[in-house]
């Protein structure tokens, strides 16, 4: 059980300051190994066949439109390693459900955290009629899809959380994936909106041979797998937004095909399994949301199966174009770019989360579908049902028929009795409400490629001394790919109008009734298309001139301190050269002492020796002379 709970703490919040990006191929690894683990020692369902006596259920792929059409497979995955295996006693038993509850046979279950942050819930379930490419592409274009809608918070989610940003992504070649999102969700009732900042490690990779499966005829090879590991982050980027509450979720999301013996592994069942615990924030109580939680994560998988299943390749070229604004992407940690097809998007696959590429949401056609994403959207659900089980009924009806015009309470000044520690619930999917917003056209907006390219160079011309050429900070390339980005809507556009154009000039082929109606349709569409590229180019050109703000700011900073560090190096030169000719003057002192006192005694010698005398000008007197001077002196002396 110990080994469990170590591997679980590899989910546990961290900061980009502490991520290793010199030394990523490591680190992902190490958080892609605790993935297998806990994967692995998720039970499965008791009843079942072995994989290598079941067969495919449907004669063709993809058949499946709805949840539904999806079939509750009674296949089972080779068991894994025994090291593995054994862990899955901890999870204790499946919690039971009806079967009007639970059509899909899902398996959910709950285990008690080790460390006083909540407990942990796990689902597993193996289905059939979506082929695994199928789940793993629906996987893949899930945040694109959020990203193409445009409102508050959450809007364009497929299972209850939406994408606002993407802030990091480093591709490390034949691991995987990191990437870095701000992500928002709006939860029921009259309680604040909520916003994630989560750490992605999304690979294909992610299964070793501790999860092999082994065929009827003796070889051994490891299933297709798509794993997303998510983990809480701090990112210098996303700094806490007004008007949102910070919340955490840890996760990890795996599907991986069943190998049977068939000539179309599309045919496959996709085993989903997913473990997870989060803690919303604010002063929702915990009690609320373990109460929901078990039932809602079994109305996630309906939700989010009827959206991929009817999900067309259309909608798939359309998410990629949403996801991908630049022509490639700079793997740091190995040095290679990744390559970009003729049509401008890249060859590298994202995952669930899909990485949302742009930095602003385009407003989706109205008959998108409205899903939940299913880390965030348990605790939707979970709320939804505490307030029915636990609120009076003036108050949960209060709440579930709020409207927009309505304020919002924030939750964060709950009493502390009911907010005591993080929650333990995870996140489901809940109803949100689309929110369309219609923008007056505006005029055409100037090209960004002057301001991109005069801000991707800084100088430093106001210091004589420091003029050295810097490259572009952050900010910078992000106008340099708003610029591309701009290029490619205004390209969509003509697109559109060619489109719109040539339909037109057909139905005026056709009868004069049918020809008014095309027209109508045309203007509406040009309006629409127009409109919409009009707020694109407005989202653009403020996320311009926010970027060019913060580089200058950025710049002015920066030379700011280039001047002061030179000041204090001046500063720190001339307190050294100071202090040496201080004490070259005490040397000096001191040398002029001696002089004085060697001149002094040298004088008193001269001085008795009458040097000092013959040198002022008197002649020096001869022994004899000496010897009559004194004699004379002596009979002077005497009379």
């Amino acid at each position: 059980m110990a080994e469990l709970h170590e591997a679980l703490k590899a989910l546990s919040p961290t900061d980009w300051d502490d991520v290793p990006l010199d030394n990523l191929e490591s680190y992902m690894k190490t958080l892609l190994t605790s993935g297998e683990l806990i994967c692995n020692s998720v039970p499965q369902p008791t009843d079942g066949t072995a994989f290598h006596e079941a067969t495919p259920h449907f004669d063709e792929p993809n058949g499946a439109t709805s949840h539904k059409d999806v079939h509750p497979s009674s296949a089972r995955q080779h068991p894994p390693a025994k090291e593995h295996e054994d862990l899955q006693k901890n999870w204790g038993k499946a919690m039971k459900f009806s079967a009007k509850d639970n059509p899909l046979n899902v398996s959910v279950y709950k285990m008690a955290g080790k460390d006083r942050y909540g407990a942990w819930f796990a689902r597993r379930s193996v289905h059939e009629g979506m082929g695994f490419s199928k789940f793993k592409n629906a996987m893949t274009k899930e945040f694109a899809a959020s990203l193409a809608v445009e409102g508050g918070p959450g809007s364009g989610s497929i299972r209850g959380i939406g994408v606002d940003t993407r802030l990091e992504k480093k591709e490390v070649e034949g691991v995987g994936t990191l990437e870095v999102y701000q992500l928002s969700a709006q939860f029921p009732g009259p309680t604040t909106p909520r916003e994630f900042i989560p750490l992605l490690i999304i690979s294909d990779h992610a299964m070793s041979n501790l999860s092999a499966a082994k065929s009827s005829d003796g070889q051994t090879r490891i299933p297709r797998s798509h794993m997303i590991l998510s983990k809480p982050i701090t990112h210098p980027d996303a700094p806490e937004r007004q008007g949102y509450i910070r919340g955490k979720y840890e996760s990890v999301e795996l599907i991986r095909e069943i190998p049977l013996s068939n000539d179309n592994p599309e045919l496959n069942p996709v085993e989903w399994i997913m473990i997870t615990r989060s803690d919303p924030g604010g002063g929702i109580p915990r009690f609320m949301v373990d109460r929901g939680t078990p039932s809602s994560m079994l109305g996630d998988i309906h939700k989010w199966l009827d959206w991929a299943t009817v999900l067309n390749e259309t909608e798939a070229v359309e998410a990629q174009a949403a996801e991908e604004p630049t022509p490639a992407v700079q793997d740091t940690t190995t040095a290679t770019t990744v390559p970009v097809s003729s049509n401008g998007s890249n060859d590298v696959k994202a995952t669930a989360p899909p990485p949302a590429y742009t930095t602003s949401r385009a407003k989706a056609p109205e008959a998108a579908p409205q899903q939940q994403e299913g880390v965030v959207s348990h605790l939707t659900q979970a709320l939804e049902i505490g307030i029915d089980n636990y609120a009076p009924a003036m108050v949960s009806s209060y709440m579930h028929n709020r409207t927009d015009s309505q304020p919002t309470l924030n939750d964060d000044s709950d009493s502390s009795s009911t907010t005591s520690s993080s929650s333990a619930a995870s996140f489901m999917s809940a109803e949100e409400m689309r929110r369309m917003s219609t923008v007056e056209e505006t005029p055409p907006i100037k090209p960004l490629d002057d301001a991109a390219a005069s801000t991707s160079q800084i100088s430093l011309a106001s210091l004589d001394t420091l003029k050295t050429q810097r490259s572009p900070t952050h900010h910078e390339k992000e106008v340099q790919k708003l610029a591309k980005q701009r290029e490619k809507l205004d390209r969509k556009l003509a697109k559109k109008r060619e489109d719109e154009e040539a339909r037109l000039r057909r139905s005026r082929e056709s009868e004069s009734g049918e020809q008014e109606k095309a027209k109508e349709r045309h203007d509406r569409e040009v309006k629409k298309s127009e409109e919409k590229h009009a707020r694109e180019m407005a989202k653009l050109e403020s996320k311009k001139e926010r970027e060019e703000r913060k580089a200058a700011e950025k710049r002015a900073k920066r030379d700011e301190r280039d001047v002061v560090s030179k000041v204090s190096r001046e500063r720190d030169r001339f307190r050294g050269e100071a202090e040496l000719l201080r004490r070259e003057v005490e040397i000096l002192h001191e040398q002029l002492g001696d002089l004085q006192r060697e001149n002094t005694a040298m004088a008193s010698k001269l001085g008795k020796l009458g040097v000092l005398d013959e040198i002022a000008g008197r002649p020096r007197s001869s022994s004899g002379s000496l010897g009559i001077g004194r004699s004379r002196a002596n009979t002077a002396s005497e009379k």
